[in-house]
């Protein structure tokens, strides 16, 4: 197979989400990337000595994607209320790419149990996200725009919680539970932490 003049580490970490996306990763080897990116197998290990650094590097991409969303977000000058219930929507598969980006996420989640590296990656992110939603609760509070007594740590625990879960059922039994409906428990959670 001909190796592509510019193939870099983002179009393998892409091919290998494109594996993980279609057939879980279980399917995802040195050869299913290289095939998946119409590259050689050299292609693939010049930038990736093994797969677990393939694997890191891919979980790692996902994560700054979604970093990334939250930062355009962010970028819009919203209030509290807007930013949290924005990037509590980034998590939802609401579209195929952030579809993509949850079994992805999801695979790499259950093998970051075994795997220090990745659970290394997956506190950070999951850190950040509970920070900034921490700190947009808390400025709802200080402008008097949250509910009374509403403790920002705590409730960002619980909103990060309930829409992981939303974002768990819409993915895996879209059957029993409709987009339409998930939004709108994710707007009536919020809007008890966030009356207008």
């Amino acid at each position: 197979m001909p190796r592509k003049a510019t193939t870099s580490p983002d179009d393998l970490t892409d091919a290998l989400m494109r594996v993980v996306a279609g057939h879980g990763l279980d399917a995802v080897s040195i050869r299913a990337v290289a095939r998946e990116a119409s590259v050689s197998i050299g292609t693939v290990q010049y930038h990736f000595a093994t797969k677990d650094e393939l694997l890191l590097a891919t979980y790692r991409r996902v994560i700054d994607q979604v970093a990334g969303r939250a930062a355009e977000i962010a970028a819009g000058d919203p209030g509290p209320g807007e930013y949290v219930r924005g990037l509590l929507r980034e998590l939802l598969p609401l579209d195929e790419r952030r579809a993509a980006e949850l079994r992805v996420g999801l695979a790499f989640t259950a093998r970051s149990v075994h795997s220090p590296q990745l659970t290394e990656l997956y506190t950070q992110a999951h850190r950040a996200l509970l920070d900034a939603i921490t700190r947009s609760l808390q400025l709802a509070v200080e402008r008097d725009q949250a509910a009374p007594g509403l403790d920002a740590r705590r409730e960002a625990i619980h909103v990060v919680a309930f829409a992981d879960g939303l974002a768990w059922h819409l993915l895996c039994a879209p059957s029993s539970l409709g987009t339409a409906e998930a939004l709108a428990a994710l707007d009536e959670h919020l809007d008890r932490l966030l009356p207008s």
